[in-house]
């Protein structure tokens, strides 16, 4: 089995690509008393995130966050009823989300929240294009894009997205934008499609994120999702998902029998990776950083 023997790469974003834990920790430490641990502010956040998104899979992500600072910060009450994930439908509409999913006050916390603390909730909301990529992962991208179709699978909304992505373009970092296999977005982006949770109206780990995925790429994706065209025809089997999360991207590859590169970060990121989900080592291949992945492609 080799890499290249893939023509997809389906890409984590946040974790993977861009360092979010950083961004998020910056943000939030200052919600929690100085000795607080790294690892303890984020797994916080990581608990209330997933909580949120499973709650409601309609709400963007930049508004996930300023929910998750608002309870976070003690301050406003964001709890409400139990719901299951959402599922894509052939129209793309998500079903199974809760009927009393998110409120009115939760999306409208002002009115019972002083000025303050909402617009810190807010600037915490609007910080995802602030969040850096990791230092190897432009130059990685492109190199990468040589050989493969590099589609994103990211949980979160269009526009912040949008900004994330004009920091992942060769232009952006006078990195060489080497000749794409497949043809991309703009000619200085690695990306050949982008997929959203707020385009799908589902979060991942819901595993049929990943599944919608698969067929965008495939014979007969959906028309009103974004898709190649004319269509790809790439079969499952030569999908590779590749991804720092082992929570939300890798076990959903190993349930549907994708081979997945687990992108550890020197086993320094927190969320969507626990010392469970590391015993069953479900990845195929482990690569500290995107750029070892790219020089391991390069070698074959």
């Amino acid at each position: 089995l080799e890499l290249t023997s893939h023509k997809v790469l389906v890409f984590d974003v946040y974790g993977t690509l861009i360092d979010w834990e950083s961004g998020i920790y910056n943000s939030l430490k200052p919600l929690f008393p100085k000795d607080t641990p790294r690892e303890e502010v984020l797994e916080r956040y990581a608990a209330a995130e997933l909580d949120l998104q499973l709650k409601d899979s309609s709400v963007a992500y930049s508004k996930i966050l300023h929910l998750a600072w608002l309870r976070l910060s003690g301050q406003a009450n964001t709890s409400f009823g139990r719901g299951g994930p959402a599922a894509v439908t052939e129209e793309g509409e998500g079903i199974g989300a809760s009927t009393s999913a998110v409120t009115q006050q939760d999306l409208d916390p002002a009115s019972s929240t002083p000025f303050r603390l909402t617009s810190d909730a807010e600037r915490f909301g609007a910080s995802i294009p602030t969040w850096q990529p990791f230092e190897d992962t432009i130059q990685a991208l492109h190199r990468l894009k040589e050989h493969f179709a590099l589609v994103v699978l990211s949980n979160v909304d269009n526009r912040s997205f949008g900004r994330t992505h004009e920091l992942l373009k060769s232009t952006a970092h006078e990195v060489h934008s080497a000749k794409s296999r497949y043809p991309t977005e703009t000619p200085d982006s690695p990306f050949s499609l982008i997929l959203t949770a707020q385009q799908l109206n589902a979060y991942k780990p819901d595993s049929r994120v990943l599944e919608t995925a698969l067929q965008q790429v495939s014979s007969a994706p959906r028309s009103i999702l974004p898709h190649p065209s004319p269509p790809w025809a790439v079969e499952a089997h030569e999908v590779l998902v590749v991804a720092n999360s082992l929570l939300h991207d890798i076990e959903p590859a190993n349930l549907h029998n994708l081979n997945s590169v687990w992108i550890s970060r020197h086993d320094k990121n927190i969320i969507g990776t626990s010392p469970e989900l590391k015993e069953r080592g479900m990845w195929t291949w482990r690569f500290e950083t995107l750029g070892d992945l790219a020089d391991a492609v390069d070698k074959e």
